[in-house]
C-alpha cells in the first residue's frame, strides 16, 4: 500500500484564524460514558476521526445505537451490558481503544476478542489487565502475553482494592476508573506516583463527575470509587482539540504570525493546553480572548531544556520549533513516546536529520542543536504512519524549501481536515 507523500511550501508569516476539531481524548471517553449511561445522550462537537470511530464502532458491536448527526452524535446504551459481537473488535493502531475498552468490556458479560494491526500488538495492555483481572475479569491472552490480541470472558467486575502501574501510560488508570462506578462493589485503586501523561487522568476524573459519579481521592495516588453507580445520560460539549491546535500554535511561533484558534478556554480539561506555557518560555505572546486563544509568535524562538512527560504528544511539535530556535535545547522524561504509534523519539530525530539538524537521542528524550535553516533536505521526512509526526513535521515546511512528507495520510487517525487548513495558511502561495 503506497502512502500520501505532501510537498510543504515555506510562508513568510502566517495569519489565520483556525476553528479546531473536537478533542479527541475526550471523544473517546464521552462515548464510552455515554454506552455506560441509563438512558440516551448527546454528545456536541465529538471528533470524527479513525481512532474515534474505531471507539464508536466497538460500542456499537456491543450494543449501543451511535445516530451521527452533523456536529453531534446521539448515543443510545444498549438494554444490557454488552450484546456479544460476531467476530474480534479491530481497533487498528489505537492504544486509547485498547486500553480503555479493555475495562468497558470487562464491565459487562459476555465473550470478547480484542485485535489491532500489528503496531498496536506492540504497545503494552498488561498493566491494564492485571488490574481487571484482580477484579474478576477472565482474561487470557491469544498472543504473546502483555498484548493484544486478548480474549475476555466477562461476568461484570468485583469491588475490591487494585494497584495500577502507570509509569507508561494513564490509559491503564483510566480505563479501570470510567468502569468501575458498574462494579458490585466499591473498587479502590491505587498507582505509582510517576503516572505517565498525568493530565489524562485528571480528564478522566473530570468527566466522570459532570457524569454523576462520585469518588473520594485517597491520598495523592488513590481513588475509592463507590460501587454500583451510574452514569447519568447528561447532554455533553467536547472542547476543540489543543493537541491539534498546537501545529497551527506553532506555524505563528515559527513563522513570527499570529494564529487564533478556538473553541478552548483556560479551563480546558486537556493536558495538552499548557504546550502555550511553553511556547511563552519560547518567546511567543500568548493572549486568551472570548472563545479561544491567540498566539503571537517572537522574531526569534528560545531554546528550552524541558521535562514534557505531562503531555508527551506535544514533543514532535516541540522538537521541531526547538531545531529553530539557536542553542542546544534538551526535552526529558518522555521515555514512553517510544511505544506510541511509533517510537516517536527515533522517529522525530530521524526526521530531524533528514532536514540537516543534529538531533540526539536519549534513553527519554532528546537533545536538539537548534541554528537557522540552510539547504535543502536530503530525503522526504517518513510519518512513520504517525499522524503526530506527518502534522509536526509539516511545520518545517513553512520555513524550509523542499519538505515533503511522506505518509501524510497518516492524519486522519485523529485529524482528517488537517492538511486543509494547514494550506489555508499559506493563502495564495499554495
Amino acid at each position: 500500500m503506497t502512502s500520501l507523500c505532501k510537498s510543504i511550501r515555506p510562508v513568510s508569516r502566517v495569519s489565520a484564524r483556525i476553528r479546531l476539531p473536537g478533542s479527541k481524548s475526550i471523544t473517546h471517553r464521552a462515548l464510552m460514558m455515554a454506552a455506560m449511561s441509563e438512558g440516551p445522550r448527546e454528545i456536541e462537537n465529538p471528533l470524527r476521526a479513525e481512532d474515534t470511530l474505531l471507539t464508536a464502532g466497538a460500542l456499537e458491536a456491543l450494543g449501543s445505537l451511535l445516530e451521527w448527526r452533523g456536529d453531534s452524535v446521539r448515543v443510545t446504551p444498549p438494554k444490557s451490558r454488552w450484546r456479544n459481537p460476531p467476530g474480534p473488535i479491530f481497533l487498528g493502531n489505537s492504544g486509547t481503544s485498547a486500553r480503555l475498552l479493555l475495562a468497558l468490556f470487562s464491565a459487562g458479560t459476555g465473550t470478547f476478542v480484542m485485535d489491532g494491526t500489528s503496531r498496536l500488538r506492540l504497545r503494552p495492555v498488561g498493566p491494564a489487565v492485571s488490574a481487571l483481572q484482580k477484579l474478576g475479569a477472565e482474561i487470557t491472552w491469544r498472543g504473546e502475553a502483555g498484548f493484544l490480541p486478548v480474549a475476555i470472558h466477562s461476568k461484570g467486575l468485583d469491588g475490591g482494592e487494585v494497584f495500577v502501574d502507570a509509569s507508561k501510560s494513564s490509559q491503564f488508570l483510566s480505563g479501570i476508573l470510567i468502569a468501575a462506578p458498574l462494579a458490585r462493589g466499591k473498587v479502590s485503586v491505587r498507582w505509582s506516583e510517576q503516572v505517565a501523561s498525568r493530565p489524562y487522568l485528571d480528564m478522566t476524573l473530570a468527566m466522570m463527575k459532570e457524569a454523576g459519579i462520585g469518588f473520594k481521592h485517597q491520598d495523592s495516588n488513590g481513588i475509592l470509587i463507590p460501587a454500583p453507580q451510574r452514569y447519568e445520560p447528561r447532554n455533553y460539549t467536547v472542547e476543540g482539540d489543543c493537541s491539534s491546535a498546537s501545529y497551527f500554535w506553532g506555524a505563528a511561533a515559527l513563522t513570527g504570525g499570529e494564529v487564533f484558534t478556538s473553541p478552548v478556554s483556560r479551563e480546558s480539561l486537556q493536558g495538552d493546553c499548557r504546550f502555550l506555557d511553553v511556547l511563552c518560555k519560547m518567546g511567543c505572546r500568548i493572549l486568551w480572548e472570548n472563545d479561544g486563544v491567540r498566539v503571537v509568535g517572537p522574531e526569534k524562538l528560545s531554546p528550552v531544556d524541558i521535562d514534557m512527560n505531562a503531555m508527551p504528544d506535544m514533543v514532535p511539535t516541540l522538537a521541531v520549533l526547538c531545531a529553530f530556535a539557536e542553542g542546544v535545547s534538551r526535552i526529558e522524561n518522555v521515555a514512553h513516546l517510544r511505544i506510541k504509534e511509533s517510537d516517536r523519539l527515533s522517529a522525530v530525530a530521524a526526521g530531524l536529520g533528514v532536514l540537516g539538524f543534529e538531533a540526539r537521542e536519549l534513553p527519554d528524550g532528546l537533545i536538539i542543536c537548534g541554528r537557522p535553516p540552510c539547504g535543502p533536505p536530503t530525503a522526504p521526512v517518513k510519518a512513520c504512519d504517525d499522524h503526530r509526526i506527518a502534522m509536526a513535521f509539516a511545520l518545517a515546511g513553512l520555513r524550509l524549501q523542499g519538505v515533503v512528507i511522506d505518509g501524510a495520510d497518516s492524519v486522519g487517525k485523529s485529524f482528517p481536515g488537517f492538511w486543509e487548513i494547514f494550506e489555508s495558511l499559506a493563502g495564495d502561495s499554495y
